[in-house]
């Protein structure tokens, strides 16, 4: 949730939405259910595994690369959605794979000599978490502890802008492509034979800078995208 002291600027004005979109609408499809098939045809060479799905609530919010004269200018509350499977390779220790759909908020300050601006975007995002998943024994009946961290490739599906102190904006175009980290830990609990139930907080640490390109009268902007999620999820 925003900072309250960042809910009302006077001087903040919408703007016609202006999107920054990498794929049609229909190649998106097609997207998602090619990743959804690669991500899932792993299963069948494990005669042991369970496949799920999630949803949370997340917290998105920027990082400003060194000596970028971008500042945070507030957090944002955003919605992931996800599918994986679990494949275990040892007692306890498990490849985590699948395919989230995760919405992101850049909101900054971007100040320059004699000017400033305040920019709201909101992203969307395909993620492809590749993550090792490990197990403690039972705390409880039927209650475990787990810990998870790897790696999250994420493909920006579109961009829109959503308010700018300014006539034009600050950022003309947004990469494509990014690379996070994510760890994190949760508490799963058996509630049949083969169906288990967890949650889950995690951090996604963004990894490269989200900005493609700049108005030039700022200098080189950087920013990195983070999320924060608390996950709830069923598994089969």
């Amino acid at each position: 949730m925003r900072n309250p002291k960042n809910l009302s600027f006077k001087f903040l004005k919408p703007v016609t939405y202006q999107r920054y979109s990498l794929v049609s609408p229909n190649m998106r499809k097609h997207i998602i259910s090619a990743l959804l098939v690669l991500s899932l045809s792993g299963i069948s060479l494990a005669q042991d595994y369970h496949i799920g799905i999630k949803i949370a609530p997340a917290l998105s919010h920027i990082t400003a690369i060194k000596n970028s004269q971008v500042s945070r200018e507030g957090t944002a509350v955003k919605l992931l959605l996800g599918a994986f499977v679990d494949i275990p390779f040892k007692e306890n220790y498990f490849f985590s794979g699948g395919l989230n759909y995760a919405s992101k908020s850049s909101y900054f300050r971007a100040a320059a000599t004699g000017a400033s601006a305040i920019e709201e975007y909101a992203h969307e995002y395909v993620q492809v978490p590749l993550l090792l998943k490990l197990y403690t024994n039972e705390i409880a009946l039927d209650v475990k502890l787990f810990f998870n961290f790897g790696l999250v490739p994420e493909v920006r599906l579109n961009t829109l802008s959503k308010s700018t102190s300014r006539n034009t904006p600050v950022v003309t175009d947004w990469a494509d492509f990014d690379l996070a980290g994510n760890f994190g830990g949760g508490i799963e609990r058996s509630i049949g034979v083969n169906t288990r139930i967890f949650t889950v907080l995690n951090y996604n640490l963004g990894f490269l800078n989200q900005v493609k390109s700049n108005e030039k009268a700022f200098g080189e902007i950087g920013i990195k995208s983070n999320l924060i999620s608390l996950e709830f999820g069923i598994k089969f």
